[in-house]
């Protein structure tokens, strides 16, 4: 029918809904890809930690036939049956968690207050999906420890010998060394080429890594490690200074590979510094006063391998938190600035019904208002490069009056324009100019796709007549959600007769408060459906939900906390088991269980101290990169970084009382031991 625009309301809802779903599942999934991680490293130090208990039971396998393929194959199996049980018991607890999720999210996004709850919604194939997942990546993790495994000595596995100590370094491992090279450097190649960031990220300590055998023939082994495991870290601290436009514009995910990276390289550091951990401990332990700790320290410093698994579970746990706090403290800290930049020496927030609204005159003979600016909001529908479908979206027009009080600031503008107020009037001087909030026709937790000099289009309502407009800046956060702002006379070509102003930016009197004013121009002005707030109050409560969002993830990030210290936990309870012959010899030498506690004690507070500090250290530092990186990207000035002293003691006290809390009763266990029992050939 000509003149008649028909907009399908529902069906954008729930586009929009899917749309958020999908990136909040996206979301979710990165930030628990982290504790996925510390799950791997736990599983693949627990079956070696197994096959070393069993190692003459294995080599007696080996002697009887059984073959490296079939050994492999009892491993997968008795992995298999565990992972088939945590697959079902973890899909059953994703629920209760999801469920938790919703009940806590409602409320910091409002839908409580709005009288509607937050469902928990549960389909068979997405929980297929969760459990099936879980359980492939057990299977698979267990299969490659599994080959790893079965590759040892017969002999030596029947007598329980240590394994040598390997000097030359074989052909086959040289070959792959110089083969790992060539792709990562192949890697970085095609990452800076082709603007990737994955791939950027990878190629450097794919080749560093690849390299250690072949700087083991050149170099003493512990100077190669720390070359190589130092490459990587400071690869992963300075490749956004290094390349800050591929970096800038990647997506989520490389937030995990960057986690990777620069766990992979502290934790090889960390390692390859025994000699200087061992020195520490003797200088503070002379005078008798350090014999648990340098029993404590003598098991990870021997054993490289375990260590650097249990050093991964807690700094990729701890890294992540640790950037989620500095993020709430640094943001929280900004929100005054940030209010300020978009009040614009305003001080409330006045909307009314279009269909009855305020007299601008009425406002200004107020003896409490000293300054009035009108707008007029709508909504209408955009269309833009990166939409399946046109979206609804708010649409505010403003005139010269809203910048004689003052400019509201911007995030970024382009280069052409020398102030804040150039852009502002240039919109003035020409109705095909706007400025866009960073999540203008963003759904859900999507990525910012707008920048200054893009273009898109407003849809005419009832004509459905399309109007270009390019963007000369990138407004603050859309608190206010006044959408895309351009000049009065685009919304009158826009809206007709029905422009009229809606929304009023008032100044109150010095003598004012301006929290008293908001509710004298509700009660007066009820019949207009006047809802004013003070730019404070709303400020707050758009900060608000962006904290309890960050809450939220912290919390998600807990049970992978959960993981690495339930993973000491279990870990020491099978190293007092692997050690009960050296244990009963200590006892049997006259040492006292008080002793041998400490020491157990010792161990575990080395390992949690050490991926504790590690992962808030990275983390402090990628989060202030990232705070510096982003504000380059957009040309504005960064985010000031502030750091949370409080949260961070936190972070780093609780892993490392809870660690010594789940070691305490297997380091109990280790000092009870009988030296008679435990020093008896057979179990």
């Amino acid at each position: 029918l000509p003149g008649v625009e028909i907009e399908a309301s529902k069906a954008s809802v729930l586009d929009n809904a899917e749309s958020q779903g999908a990136s909040l599942s996206e979301l979710f999934s990165t930030i628990g890809a982290f504790s996925v991680l510390a799950g791997i490293l736990l599983l693949i130090n627990l079956f070696v930690m197994l096959a070393e208990e069993r190692k003459t039971e294995l080599g007696m396998l080996r002697a009887v036939g059984f073959t490296r393929r079939r050994l492999t194959r009892v491993f997968a199996v008795e992995g298999a049956v565990y992972a088939l049980a945590a697959s079902a018991l973890g899909a059953i607890a994703g629920i209760g968690i999801g469920w938790l999720v919703a009940v806590v999210a409602g409320p910091i996004f409002g839908s409580t207050e709005s009288g509607s709850a937050t469902p928990i919604v549960i389909k068979p194939l997405s929980l297929a999906i969760g459990a099936t997942t879980g359980l492939v990546i057990s299977l698979i993790t267990i299969w490659v420890t599994s080959v790893r495994i079965a590759r040892l000595n017969i002999i030596r596995a029947i007598r329980d010998l240590p394994e040598p100590r390997v000097v030359k370094v074989r052909k086959r491992i040289l070959a792959l060394g110089a083969f790992g090279i060539v792709v990562g450097a192949a890697l970085s190649s095609a990452g800076y080429s082709g603007e990737s960031a994955i791939p950027l990220m990878l190629g450097v300590p794919l080749a560093a890594f690849s390299a250690a055998p072949l700087l083991r023939k050149l170099l003493p082994e512990r100077l190669a490690r720390q070359i190589v495991s130092g490459t990587v870290l400071a690869w992963g601290l300075g490749v956004d200074q290094l390349f800050p436009k591929i970096m800038g514009d990647a997506d989520i995910i490389v937030f995990v590979v960057r986690g990777v990276v620069l766990t992979a390289g502290a934790v090889s550091l960390a390692v390859s510094l025994d000699r200087v951990w061992t020195f520490a401990i003797e200088l503070l332990g002379r005078g008798g006063r350090g014999l648990a700790p340098k029993l404590g320290i003598a098991y990870p410093v021997a054993r490289r391998f375990r260590t650097s698994m249990l050093l991964g579970m807690f700094s990729l746990v701890i890294f992540t938190v640790t950037i989620l706090t500095s993020f709430s403290a640094s943001f929280s800290n900004a929100t005054g600035q940030t209010v300020d930049k978009i009040a614009a020496n305003y001080d409330i927030v006045l909307d009314t019904n279009p269909a009855n609204p305020i007299d601008i005159r009425a406002l200004e003979s107020r003896d409490d208002v000293t300054a009035v600016a009108g707008l007029s909001r709508g909504v209408v529908n955009f269309d833009a490069p990166h939409l399946d479908a046109p979206r609804s979206w708010p649409i505010t027009g403003f005139d010269a009056g809203l910048l004689a009080h003052g400019t509201p600031g911007l995030f970024a503008r382009d280069p052409a324009y020398g102030s804040d107020a150039e852009v502002y009037q240039a919109i003035l001087d020409d109705p095909s100019l706007t400025i866009v909030p960073e999540n203008f026709l963003v759904a859900g937790v999507d990525l910012a796709v707008f920048a200054a000099g893009d273009t898109f289009t407003v849809i005419e309502p009832g004509s459905g007549e399309p109007h270009e407009l390019t963007i000369a800046a990138l407004g603050e956060t859309d608190w206010l959600n006044n959408g895309a702002l351009v000049s009065r006379d685009l919304t009158t070509t826009l809206f007709g007769g029905q422009n009229v102003v809606t929304r009023t930016y008032l100044a109150v009197a010095d003598a004012a408060d301006a929290n008293v004013v908001a509710s004298a121009l509700n009660s007066d002005y009820l019949e207009q459906g006047a809802d004013a707030h003070t730019f404070i109050d709303i400020g707050t409560e758009g900060q608000g939900q962006l904290m309890g969002f960050l809450a939220i993830m912290q919390g998600f990030l807990g049970f992978g906390l959960l993981v690495g210290i339930a993973g000491l936990g279990v870990v020491m309870v099978r190293a007092v088991r692997e050690r009960r012959h050296e244990i009963g010899m200590l006892r049997a030498m006259g040492f006292q269980t008080g002793l041998v506690r400490t020491a157990m004690l010792s161990e575990a507070g080395f390992i949690a101290a050490q991926g504790t500090v590690i992962g808030a250290v990275l983390g402090l530092i990628t989060t202030k990169q990232l705070l510096m990186g982003t504000s380059e990207s957009f040309g504005d000035e960064p985010v000031a970084f502030i750091v949370p002293w409080i949260g961070l003691g936190l972070i780093l006290a609780l892993p490392l009382v809870s660690s010594l809390a789940a070691t305490l009763w297997p380091a109990s266990r280790a000092a009870n031991i009988r030296p008679a029992i435990a020093l008896r050939a057979a179990d």
